[in-house]
């Protein structure tokens, strides 16, 4: 018997976010190409109850009858025909940790030309994959490529296409949100201007991943896309951007950005690590900011806050 084996590789990370992962699950089973897609859910050691539902809704899926569920983290499987794999991390690795393990399966399987990084606080349209592959084959030197992303309450406005970094701060933009979400841009044009493709939807091919490795889990939290475009542009690949791939993104829902000390720590934290790493010309300026943001929070009663801020500055 002839096995199809998938050839894209669909990893999305779940945290305690059982709903928001399974809709995103449901959206991606939409897909115009799933007969091509492999779907990898990594949790993230979320609580027992958000991890049950989510098993419960992949065990429930009976038109699938190819699945995995592994609770020792990566399973060892080569060559599978499996359609939805479900990972239980021993831990919380984060973003890049959580998503590595998914990507590492991914690897395993010989047939996988592309691994496709969506936030499970998305939804994809039915042809966005397409877009995303349309986009690679234009250019054999596209290492990865980054989606529009739309509001998800609104789903007229867009969030960006990609990001740029200010090098002096490491503060970041997304941009491309002055657009129509229908609208045809030069996106060759908008490449030229974006440090970075935005996270909640990336997609990598075999040789980049195999060239360039996975995401650097040093970061925990915010960042990473940064890095690893950084790293993939060290090696002569481009990041693109495939305008027509729509994915809509409930901004923030995952982490509580804004709210959680957290996400707010990791925000600060990262963009001395990210300074040191490939804007050292300008990691005086950066430590210098971190000291305002620190005077800002103790102006605003965010003590605690404030003291991280100065524990990461001198320890």
């Amino acid at each position: 018997m002839n096995i199809n084996y998938s050839s894209v590789y669909v990893v999305i990370l779940n945290w305690n976010s059982a709903q928001d992962t399974i809709h995103c699950i449901k959206s991606v089973l939409n897909l115009n190409r799933i007969e091509d897609v492999t779907i990898v859910v990594c949790d993230n050691d979320s609580k027992k109850e958000s991890y049950e539902e989510i098993k419960n809704f992949v065990l429930d899926q009976t038109n699938i009858s190819n699945l995995i569920i592994s609770e020792n983290e990566i399973p060892n499987y080569k060559n599978s025909n499996y359609k939805i794999v479900l990972i239980k991390n021993e831990k919380n690795y984060g973003y890049a940790g959580g998503n590595n393990r998914g990507v590492r399966f991914a690897l395993n399987q010989e047939a996988m030309q592309y691994v496709w990084i969506l936030n499970n606080d998305t939804e994809v349209a039915s042809d966005s994959l397409d877009y995303l592959i349309d986009k690679f084959e234009s250019n054999r030197k596209y290492g990865v490529v980054g989606s529009k992303l739309v509001e998800f309450e609104n789903r007229t406005k867009v969030q960006g296409i990609g990001g740029i970094i200010n090098p002096k701060f490491c503060t970041t933009k997304e941009i491309g949100n002055e657009l129509a979400i229908d609208e045809n841009i030069d996106e060759l044009n908008y490449e030229k201007k974006v440090d970075y493709v935005i996270g909640a939807s990336m997609m990598f091919n075999r040789l980049c991943l195999q060239q360039v490795g996975l995401m650097c889990e040093d970061y925990f939290l915010y960042y990473e896309e940064i890095d690893i475009c950084n790293r993939i542009r060290q090696k002569n690949l481009d990041v693109g951007i495939a305008s027509k791939s729509i994915v809509y993104h409930k901004h923030g829902a995952s982490t509580g950005k804004g709210k959680s000390d957290i996400a707010d720590y990791y925000s600060v934290r990262n963009r001395l690590l990210i300074s040191k790493r490939f804007y050292g010309n300008y990691y005086f300026y950066v430590r210098f900011s971190i000291f305002l943001i620190v005077a800002n929070r103790f102006r605003r009663g965010e003590i605690k806050r404030g003291i991280n801020y100065l524990n990461f500055l001198f320890f």
